[in-house]
């Protein structure tokens, strides 16, 4: 009777001093060719953190694992959190990343949030994996639609990755699409780290295309653009969402000038007033906090980054502990959660949010140092259906 006592006292005493601790892991590309990118979303996270530092009486630890853009470091990361037992886990950004750590992460059946992964392929691991984005079916065809339909090209270069999950898969949603819609294409394949990229211009030459698509990261897009205003294409680029990166404009300057990619919308961007509303405040909040932050460093990936932790708090509470499965449950059955990113509702779906808003922007660039971002448009996912 007296140890019971004892032990009850001590549980307490660690809950008032605030021991008591949920543990929320963060898997991303901290390091490497995606920092950028990583670190954005690794703020947004942070600032929601401070906004709601607590579940069910109890503090919200953050374990971060910078997974340094590899799978070898993603799986470790993923291995890492199983070990500490984290009740979920937020990240990674990218495809390539992702779907290695949700597959260690479904064994051990522990909640994945992907912050931004958009290959359809990792939801589909398991029930324990959501996403925090649209998927690149959904952005490959509305990127074709726009460069056959709006931009009248009647031929078009595609530029993939081919070693990675997300630049495959992207360009090829967005290959199928064009056909269908009658454009010609020729696919030119590179790899990571790849700097030269004479062999794959000197082959689009001939093939004379009236637009180019590049659905690869930035690394390599800085060097790509800027030999290919330097080899005298003119054609308008439309990127995709890993173009949203710094990297891009500060490592080609002036030759990503009236470059215009699709991502993550913006506040300005979003069609519900209630969430642009909540996404303008979270903004405010953002530079409050991250006190050295440029206007660039702002995007889509620091709101997905933000809601991933707050529908898996969210989540907590309404399941009332912190059993995984019970969690898993209520994270499933969320509908119309008020979100900084829009509404997000996983109830129905394979733990990709049922309606998410698409941005088409365009980079103004007169310099490395001298660029910024100009939001055209908005497209949400129940828009185009």
């Amino acid at each position: 009777m007296r140890k019971s006592l004892l032990v009850a006292a001590l549980l307490l005493i660690a809950g008032s001093l605030g021991l008591a601790q949920v543990k929320i892991g963060i898997n991303l590309e901290l390091s490497g060719r995606f920092a950028a990118i990583g670190n954005q979303t690794l703020n947004g996270i942070k600032v929601a953190n401070l906004q709601t530092p607590e579940v069910l009486g109890q503090k919200v630890e953050l374990v971060i694992c910078d997974n340094e853009t590899t799978r070898e470091g993603s799986i470790a990361c993923a291995q890492r959190f199983v070990n500490e037992g984290v009740i979920g886990v937020l990240g990674a950004i990218s495809s390539s990343m992702s779907i290695p750590a949700a597959e260690v992460l479904q064994d051990a059946g522990i909640i994945m949030i992907s912050t931004s992964s958009t290959n359809p392929q990792t939801t589909q691991i398991g029930d324990f994996i959501f996403r925090m984005a649209y998927t690149d079916d959904f952005q490959g065809k509305l990127a074709a639609a726009y460069v056959v339909g709006d931009l009248g090209a009647k031929k078009v270069a595609v530029f993939r990755q081919i070693d990675d999950d997300y630049s495959y898969g992207l360009a090829g949603f967005f290959d199928q699409t064009a056909k269908k819609l009658g454009a010609k294409t020729l696919i030119q394949d590179f790899v990571a780290n790849t700097v030269d990229f004479t062999a794959q211009l000197n082959n689009i030459r001939s093939f004379k295309p009236d637009a180019i698509y590049y659905s690869g990261f930035c690394a390599e897009g800085a060097p790509f653009m800027k030999q290919l205003r330097e080899q005298g294409f003119a054609q308008q680029v439309v990127g995709a969402d890993a173009s949203d990166d710094p990297q891009c404009p500060e490592g080609a300057g002036a030759a990503f000038d009236g470059y215009i990619f699709t991502g993550f919308a913006t506040p300005n961007l979003i069609a519900d007033p209630a969430a642009k509303k909540r996404a303008e405040a979270f903004k405010q909040k953002y530079f409050e906090v991250i006190k050295n932050a440029k206007p660039g460093d702002f995007n889509g990936f620091v709101l997905a980054g933000a809601d991933s932790y707050n529908v898996l708090v969210a989540a907590i509470k309404a399941a009332g502990t912190t059993d995984v499965k019970a969690v898993r449950d209520a994270l499933g059955n969320m509908e119309h959660y008020p979100g900084v990113s829009g509404d997000i509702t996983y109830k129905g779906t394979d733990g990709t949010p049922k309606d998410r808003t698409i941005g088409f922007y365009k980079y103004e660039v007169k310099s490395a140092s001298d660029w910024k971002k100009i939001e055209l448009f908005g497209k949400s996912t129940a828009e185009v259906q």
